[in-house]
């Protein structure tokens, strides 16, 4: 784009020079943000995925087999929905919870950890209120547009985000919280929604064994549906491998011969080797596809 001076002398900008000139930052900062938010394939499962109805989607998330790229709006959604946690703790203390954002025992996040290593994730914090305040509850921080948000005032947490509710269930068994917060915004116009949710123990056991059958798994799981026209498949970023056999990405993940083992690691069957860390995201000349 040639942005210049309508009049240099007099540093004038024409209108059409000054829609250019917003056009263009508004690139720069879509590029920006491409740069900044955009991170790398996640090195294990993660327990706010583990909900998925598909498991194939899954596997296909842990193998490596296809990085989704997002543009800059979509990406600062994404980040926009991390930094409103603070906003969350911020409100919640206010009115007199006590909110712990790392473990006190550790000094880090609210972590857990299964299938060696190789499944886990963080919870958003953890809180007690004022009015029962010898009992900790897990805390859930979410952002939704305004049509997820209706969905969920009339439904509830269970039956409109069964996957949020599946994650919570996760945490809640691993440190043996039985209730749980879960906070709610509205994008469009900051109105909240509450829920203090029950957590079932026997569904973070379900979904732990379903990502231990997932993680140690050298095939693909069974899909959801053998039709690409199904719905969820619509969107799905793995849809073109799944249906269409499309090529996935070379990486020692996406490869026969990688087996997930304990503390995290990966070992090579070909070359009967744990696999270096800096290693994995190369692949090697054995390559063979595990799709």
């Amino acid at each position: 784009m040639n942005l210049k001076y309508e009049d240099e002398a007099n540093k004038t900008l024409s209108s059409q020079t000054r829609k250019d000139l917003a056009a263009q930052l508004k690139a720069d900062i879509d590029d920006w943000c491409i740069k900044e938010f955009t991170g790398e394939h996640r090195g294990h499962l993660g327990a706010s995925l583990i909900g998925e109805e598909c498991s194939r989607k899954i596997w296909y998330g842990f193998r490596w087999v296809k990085f989704q790229v997002f543009n800059g709006r979509m990406l600062r959604l994404f980040q926009r929905g991390h930094e409103e946690e603070a906003r969350f703790i911020r409100w919640l203390r206010a009115i007199g919870c006590t909110v712990w954002e790392v473990d006190p025992n550790t000094g880090k996040q609210f972590r857990i950890w299964g299938v060696n290593g190789h499944y886990g994730g963080s919870s958003d914090s953890v809180g007690i209120t004022k009015y029962f305040p010898d009992l900790p509850m897990l805390l859930e921080f979410k952002t939704h547009n305004t049509k997820s948000f209706v969905n969920l005032v009339n439904k509830g947490v269970i039956l409109s985000k069964p996957q949020h509710y599946s994650q919570m269930c996760s945490y809640g068994k691993h440190y043996n919280f039985r209730y749980a917060i879960y906070v709610a915004v509205n994008k469009n116009d900051d109105d909240l929604h509450i829920e203090v949710i029950e957590l079932n123990p026997n569904i973070g056991h379900e979904l732990l064994n379903k990502a231990q059958d997932i993680i140690e798994s050298q095939i693909p799981p069974q899909r959801i549906s053998n039709q690409p026209s199904y719905y969820e498949c619509g969107w799905c970023n793995f849809k073109d491998i799944c249906h269409y056999n499309e090529p996935v990405e070379k990486n020692c993940r996406s490869c026969k011969y990688a087996k997930p083992i304990q503390e995290a690691q990966w070992k090579c069957e070909k070359y009967s080797q744990i696999i270096p860390t800096e290693f994995i995201s190369k692949g090697c000349s054995e390559y063979v596809s595990i799709n």
